[in-house]
């Protein structure tokens, strides 16, 4: 957990404009990265849309479930060149902002490879979405309120989550279209 802290000390170290900037990175993956991504999905297509928020809903409770029980104290709380620049309370594993982050990325690569079959299209997207996770995760070290272990277990999970709902969402639809007798598929 050493490496963590000092991990976490040598971002904060890095300059005021770096916090400032990754302050503004990490409301991306609260309610504002949720409304641009619910709307983006909505557009592309709607029924995935649906999916997508009770996901993100069930994340967010997941993500209060595995607090509790972890209970990982947050790193300014465990160390005293730690600031809390994020103004966070409670515990540090996993992170939301990664879960959630997880979600939204996982979801936006999956309504874009749905939309189009363009090769590069879809390898934009993915590269979009590591470096989005990547600089929420960044971001909420920089902001010294979780350890790198944190970020990196709420975006597996998140994104486990999104896989799993669309598995789930697959297999209901192809019941159904069986039970209706279609084979087709939008």
């Amino acid at each position: 957990m050493q490496f963590e802290a000092d991990l976490i000390t040598f971002l904060q170290g890095s300059g005021e404009g770096w916090i400032t900037f990754f302050k503004i990175v990490t409301l991306f993956a609260s309610w504002l990265g949720f409304s641009i991504a619910l709307a983006f999905i909505f557009f592309k297509d709607k029924k995935l849309s649906y999916l997508f928020f009770i996901t993100f809903f069930v994340g967010l409770a997941v993500n209060i479930a595995l607090k509790f029980i972890i209970a990982r104290p947050r790193p300014f709380d465990s160390y005293d060149n730690i600031l809390n620049l994020g103004n966070e309370q409670g515990y540090s594993m996993p992170s939301s902002h990664a879960l959630c982050a997880g979600i939204i990325a996982v979801f936006i690569c999956i309504t874009t490879f749905k939309s189009t079959k363009s090769k590069l299209t879809r390898s934009l997207s993915i590269v979009a979405m590591l470096l989005y996770y990547a600089l929420i995760a960044l971001s909420r070290m920089m902001l010294g309120v979780h350890y790198l272990t944190d970020v990196i277990t709420g975006g597996i999970v998140g994104a486990l989550l999104a896989l799993l709902a669309f598995l789930l969402y697959n297999i209901f639809i192809r019941k159904m279209e069986k039970k209706h007798g279609k084979n087709n598929k939008e």
